[in-house]
């Protein structure tokens, strides 16, 4: 558009037009809806599924602890060796009483067997020969319970070595070389490094949401990948102070996992719709991101949003964009509120 204005000798002058605009190309986007997960997040820890407490069964002086916190160890190797003096003791009591009841076993037989050759001559009544065999039958029961005396106070020496249950971990020792050990009382403590779960707690509104069999994603923080996991066991009871259930799940075998490490995990819970867009597409325009959409002049307007959960390939727009609008998909400094843009390769009019 040209301006005439008329000099001071009466000659319009013409003023040089105002320059156009540049209008810019770039990249547009339709705004779509998607089927977004509903995902839970809760945060937990890795824990032993067999976690063990090693007690003794007898009374005795511990007189060797043969593995310290940390060690590994495996099923049947030995742990703690007690004091056996007292079950020596006890052994050679009761063999002493085997021996004595094995005598007068021996002696009953012997007047059992005189009694009755007395009796088949007339020498002796039958209610004597019935008293001798009465006897012998009383001496031999007596042996029988000393043998199984014997015998169990045997079965005792061998509880003096206290061995592992289990193949894992030493995580803990209670007792000291020196110190009593009672029945009862732990000495040490086991965790089993095998068949590790994962434990978190979930809220009362979402536990009905969660079964037996689902996959969960668990993140370690110690680990730079994440496990996908499986719901093992559900505790219907809550707890009345926090309002949340207790969760197991079951983790792939990691030779970097260790009980005590703490992780979070995402349940899927379900799906639904929502307006996403592409990361590249944002801008952020006197401290606030949003998004260039176009009107049908295909001039851009500058737009705030308010952003929901985002991943590496799109972020959810909860308000601020509705389904079918056009936004500038990879805007840069140069676009300005009321620019003019077409798409690249357009021809300019």
């Amino acid at each position: 558009m040209s301006i005439l204005l008329v000099a001071c000798n009466g000659e319009p002058e013409q003023l040089p037009a105002e320059p156009q605009r540049e209008v810019l190309a770039f990249a547009q986007s339709v705004v779509q809806q998607q089927t977004l997960a509903v995902n839970y997040a809760t945060t937990g820890t890795i824990v032993s599924d067999q976690r063990i407490d090693v007690a003794s069964r007898s009374s005795a002086y511990i007189e060797k602890i043969l593995v310290r916190e940390g060690d590994t160890v495996v099923k049947g190797q030995a742990l703690i060796q007690l004091d056996s003096v007292d079950v020596d003791a006890a052994i050679q009591r009761v063999q002493a009483s085997v021996n004595k009841a094995s005598l007068a076993l021996n002696d009953a037989q012997t007047d059992l067997q005189r009694f009755d050759e007395l009796f088949k001559r007339g020498s002796v009544s039958e209610n004597k020969l019935r008293k001798v065999r009465l006897q012998r039958d009383v001496a031999q029961d007596s042996l029988h319970e000393a043998r199984a005396v014997l015998q169990s106070t045997r079965s005792q020496r061998q509880y003096t070595q206290i061995s592992s249950p289990i193949a894992g971990v030493v995580v803990a020792r209670h007792k000291r070389e020196g110190d009593l050990a009672a029945p009862a009382m732990p000495l040490l403590t086991l965790e089993s490094s095998s068949g590790l779960l994962f434990e978190t707690y979930v809220s009362e509104g979402n536990i009905h949401q969660i079964e037996q069999g689902d996959k969960v994603n668990v993140k370690v923080d110690a680990l730079a990948a994440s496990l996908v996991g499986t719901v093992v066991r559900i505790v219907p009871s809550g707890d009345p102070v926090t309002r949340k259930a207790r969760v197991k799940i079951s983790l792939p075998e990691h030779e970097r996992i260790l009980p005590g490490m703490f992780g979070r995990t995402s349940f899927k819970l379900g799906s639904r719709l929502a307006v996403v867009i592409a990361p590249q597409s944002l801008v952020t325009r006197a401290g606030l991101e949003g998004v260039f959409v176009l009107d049908e002049a295909n001039r851009i307007h500058f737009r705030w949003l308010r952003l929901g959960k985002e991943n590496a390939d799109e972020i959810e727009v909860l308000v601020g964009l509705s389904m079918g609008e056009r936004i500038v998909l990879q805007p840069d400094e140069r676009l300005n509120d009321g620019d003019l843009t077409q798409q690249p390769g357009a021809v300019n009019e």
